[in-house]
């Protein structure tokens, strides 16, 4: 056995900081009715709630990575952490319903400059060959951080009021800035982020397909992730600590799935087979368990195949996650990696902008979430198709990064 490493250190440092954004994003989940309820809001307006954090969380995802080189990256994390720590206690202040949008634009702003710094520093200390496993890992603390934003939010909220879910959910991101400018060490910029970067980057024919494939992916997670648990309420589980944590098996399935998929990934392409084979038949397989989930929504079928079908379907969200990121880090020279993960990531969350307002439109209007469920479902099988098409296009064999680095 190996032993403890250097790099077991960073996958731990950025796993706490992604528990740490997912509590605070994912609390409104669980407290959604109630918050709902207290300031008389309409399906489409809660939505909107949801939907606001991301309206500033996607422009932030561009520059994050240019600051991360500037300001440093250790510096960024630790700073950006408390400020949404703090944030969080606002939003536990918030008086009425324009306070509470305020207050989600602002944190989603601050949480934005995360992803952008701390995927390069996974990849710099990450050994060769430990892509996949190291993308998977990294990644545990945003389903983690799901599970207990939804699960523990839902308990707090049922126990003490909403309010107070914010306020517990802020201690820990305190916790996280001072981890994180104690054990990070700040990596070489290998670039200098700028425009030059941007462009070359939006020329990669490779690099535009996995970001085009992302958009619906997150589309979907986020339909789910929001209204999990009202549709669980609606289907008859009136208490909303029970369907929060029906809802939280989203999270739940975050560990097995990222770690499994992602050691698999690696494995395969020693074999000599491309990561894309495990993205395309993954997002073609939560393409078809959605459809599947929606017609049992439209038939009132019975609660145990709702959770089946949930449980698959958040399986197979995470499945996808591990190799995809690992194609970009093996795809792209590592000067553009901080560029790169903050762009592809702002681009896939387009699909957050409008995807709970949406959802919670379509409520209104139909009264019910089935074709919420069913329009993710069909965005999915274009998804499939585009990561299919990066070169060597419908081949699944391993060529080396070098094939895929040139657009």
């Amino acid at each position: 056995m190996q032993g403890w490493k250097r790099h077991h250190t960073i996958w731990l440092a950025m796993i706490l900081g992604w528990i740490s954004i997912y509590m605070i994003r994912m609390a409104p989940s669980s407290a959604l009715a109630s918050i709902k309820q207290e300031f008389n809001l309409s399906y489409a307006e809660a939505g909107l709630l949801v939907t606001a954090y991301f309206y500033t969380y996607l422009p932030a995802q561009f520059p994050s990575g240019w600051i991360g080189d500037k300001l440093g990256r250790r510096l960024v994390l630790s700073l950006s952490s408390m400020l949404w720590g703090i944030l969080s206690i606002f939003t536990a202040f918030a008086n009425n319903f324009h306070q509470l949008l305020v207050v989600r634009m602002t944190t989603g702003l601050v949480q934005g400059l995360y992803f952008g710094n701390d995927r390069p520093i996974v990849a710099a200390y990450t050994p060769k060959g430990s892509a996949g496993i190291s993308q998977g890992i990294s990644f545990i603390g945003i389903g983690l951080g799901t599970v207990l934003g939804i699960y523990l939010g839902g308990l707090i909220t049922s126990l003490m009021g909403w309010r107070w879910t914010f306020v517990f959910f802020a201690i820990p991101s305190f916790i996280v800035s001072i981890m994180m400018f104690a054990l990070l060490k700040d990596t070489p910029s290998n670039g200098n982020g700028g425009l030059n970067s941007f462009l070359e980057l939006l020329k990669n024919r490779n690099f535009l397909l996995l970001c085009l494939a992302g958009i619906p992916c997150i589309y979907a997670f986020w339909v789910l992730a929001t209204w999990a648990p009202t549709i669980f309420i609606e289907m008859g589980i009136g208490n909303v600590m029970i369907s929060s944590l029906l809802a939280s098996i989203i999270g739940i399935a975050a560990v097995p799935s990222l770690i499994s998929m992602g050691y698999l990934s690696d494995a395969l392409k020693r074999k000599g087979i491309s990561r894309k084979l495990i993205v395309v038949l993954d997002i073609a397989l939560m393409s078809v368990f959605l459809f599947l989930f929606g017609y049992a929504l439209s038939t009132n079928s019975s609660l145990v195949s709702l959770i089946a079908f949930y449980t698959v379907i958040s399986l197979l969200y995470w499945g996808f996650v591990a190799p995809l990121y690992a194609l970009l880090q093996e795809m792209i020279p590592s000067r553009l990696h901080g560029t790169a993960f903050g762009l592809m990531n702002g681009i896939h969350f387009t699909g957050s902008l409008i995807s709970p307002w949406l959802t919670g439109l379509l409520r209104d209007l139909t009264g019910n979430f089935v074709w919420s469920v069913y329009i993710p479902a069909v965005m999915l099988i274009f998804s499939s198709f585009a990561v299919a098409l990066i070169s060597p296009a419908f081949s699944f064999r391993e060529r080396g990064s070098k094939a895929l680095a040139h657009p």
